[in-house]
């Protein structure tokens, strides 16, 4: 038996959809049909659906607000829109908000419909067995990382006490001294190693609760906490006053932290970086310039990918996750990031952001 919702206000329509669901004749179909929102949501949290087919248009709520509605809501089954001429492109949108197709009104007949019902129930059950893998690998990766950072903390603590006790009873020798050395640098890096992978695992899991963010109080945190941590100088600068964007406050804080912290670190100049925004209507185009080293322009799209190290950086420390990390920051809040570099002559990175609502 197969469990349809209909909401839709049209009685012409509801007829056209009833009949052509009906008609499918490999499954028993059974269809409830509600002509407003708040019944059909009412039908919702009551019972028990296999697939929903929503109208955007309702005579309780507005296309805006319908479209509010099924952006933040994910029903906990495969929802249809059957779009009108005016809303074709809204219910395209919806497609990347979770909504699983939709139908234009006049091309509805009973093949297209059976399909459409069978591909929607079928990606819907794909992705929640895709969303819960990833929840599990994600619980796993999140354990795992926890439980490396506590030993790694552990052997460097033994390694500093030993050094400490041994300092006290002999003078170490320049190749011993070199060795607890070692040993500190290659605990610290296998520390910001886990701590990277966590942060690169976790950053689309999180749910999307954006709210306006303050750009120029990121930047200037951000700006802040390195200098803190930092033992090299180096020179950053927001130019102009920049943007709120409708985002997540702490993944912005981690996707400039990590474009700030390499402007710094491959360079092999003081570090000069300046910020800069640019509004492009629909968007806003946030820019890092930096003086350091650069890189081939063929190397623009590897750089982004885990673990990749080009050559002219391989003398340089770290887990290469960082422009990983910040690629993922940027698809997360559906933005894109682009590049123009050259050796010797510095970076510049542009993120690209939808304006806030």
């Amino acid at each position: 038996m197969l469990k349809i919702l209909l909401i839709e206000d049209n009685p012409d329509h509801v007829e056209l959809i009833e009949d052509s669901l009906k008609s499918m004749s490999d499954k028993q179909v059974e269809v409830c049909s509600e002509a407003t929102l708040l019944t059909g949501l009412k039908r919702l949290r009551e019972q028990q659906f296999d697939i929903c087919f929503f109208d955007l248009q309702l005579p309780d709520s507005t296309i805006e607000q319908t479209v509010e509605l099924l952006s933040t809501d994910t029903f906990g089954l495969p929802i249809v829109i059957l779009s009108s001429l005016n809303s074709i492109d809204i219910a395209k949108d919806l497609l990347n908000q979770g909504v699983q197709d939709y139908l234009p009104k006049d091309e509805i007949t009973p093949p297209l419909l059976y399909r459409t019902c069978r591909y929607a129930i079928e990606r819907w059950q794909h992705q929640q067995t895709i969303e819960a893998f990833n929840q599990d690998m994600q619980a796993f990766c999140s354990s795992l990382s926890h439980d490396f950072s506590g030993h790694i903390v552990r052997i460097k603590g033994v390694s500093n006490l030993l050094k400490n006790e041994l300092i006290k009873r002999v003078d170490l020798s320049p190749e011993e001294s070199k060795w607890f050395t070692y040993l500190e640098t290659s605990t610290h890096n296998i520390h910001s190693l886990v701590k990277d992978l966590q942060h690169y695992l976790s950053v689309s899991h999180g749910d999307k609760e954006f709210f306006t963010v303050d750009l120029n109080k990121v930047l200037n945190s951000v700006i802040d906490s390195i200098k803190s941590a930092s033992e090299q100088d180096f020179n950053a600068e927001i130019i102009g006053t920049m943007p709120n964007l409708h985002a997540s406050s702490a993944l912005l804080h981690l996707l400039f932290h990590n474009l700030l912290s390499n402007a710094i670190k491959f360079n092999e100049n003081p570090p000069e970086i300046t910020f800069s925004s640019l509004d492009k209507g629909d968007y806003i185009e946030i820019s890092v310039k930096d003086n350091g080293i650069g890189f081939a322009l063929e190397d623009k799209d590897t750089i982004f990918s885990p673990f990749q190290r080009l050559e002219n950086n391989k003398n340089y420390t770290g887990s290469g996750l960082g422009l990983s990390i910040v690629k993922r920051i940027v698809e997360h809040h559906e933005g894109c990031i682009k590049v123009e570099s050259e050796l010797a002559k510095g970076s510049c990175f542009t993120v690209i952001f939808k304006k806030s609502p």
